[in-house]
């Protein structure tokens, strides 16, 4: 919070706080790892934003969500009328996989994966959203222009070996067994794409995918 934010609103905010910390006794949020891309590709709309606000959700919207005012920078998916996107729901209880935001407001700019629910952009402690300036430059181009181009491809993550695919369409992420965790190679610096120089694969509909290297800048990418 701002160190020159209205005394008035300090109660609110602290509230607000205390139910974001709240979760049931026994549950708990469980999330599936997620590759950049296939966060990308999974979301409604994808922002580059800034966290200015919290505040309690609009009459119109249920009273189990509370929602950060936010300011975009650039729309990287989704209708251009995500630019004047202002606020971004959540649930309430960290039971519901409610997001609270750990940085300052107004801070540094994040990249925000979001969905829709009934005309409002929402996001849970599920969503892909982390500070743009930390991820990689293979990150940003896969969020600017590639990954996109891999949306009809799937991204497998190997929780443990064997590990095997059901089609050509898929991609095993295996950055987990290198002793990285999920933020390894693959998520840094590839994404899985159509392969160009290859005919369609053997189902009809998909293409044959394969991890292609996320360069900074030039034309996409060598083969791996």
């Amino acid at each position: 919070m701002a160190a020159n934010a209205p005394t008035r609103w300090v109660p609110l905010l602290a509230g607000l706080a205390l139910l974001l910390a709240r979760g049931g006794p026994t549950s708990a949020c469980s999330c599936a790892p997620q590759h950049p891309q296939s966060a990308y590709c999974q979301a409604d709309l994808v922002l580059r934003a800034r966290f200015m606000g919290l505040s309690q959700a609009s009459s119109n919207a249920s009273a189990s969500h509370v929602r950060y005012e936010i300011k975009t920078s650039k729309v990287l998916k989704g209708p251009v009328s995500g630019q004047d996107l202002r606020y971004l729901e959540t649930p309430t209880l960290e039971s519901l996989c409610g997001y609270q935001h750990a940085a300052p407001l107004r801070g540094e700019e994040y990249v925000v994966a979001a969905s829709f629910e009934d005309g409002r952009a929402t996001v849970t402690s599920c969503s892909f959203i982390q500070p743009w300036a930390e991820l990689s430059l293979g990150q940003h181009r896969g969020l600017i222009q590639a990954y996109e181009k891999g949306c009809h491809c799937q991204v497998l993550p190997c929780q443990a070996l064997p590990c095997t695919v059901t089609s050509d369409s898929q991609c095993l992420w295996m950055d987990r067994l290198s002793g990285h965790g999920w933020q390894g190679t693959q998520a840094q610096r590839f994404a899985c794409l159509p392969h160009s120089r290859s005919p369609p694969g053997p189902t009809p509909g998909l293409p044959l995918c394969t991890w292609q290297l996320l360069k900074a800048r030039g034309a996409l990418p060598a083969h791996h």
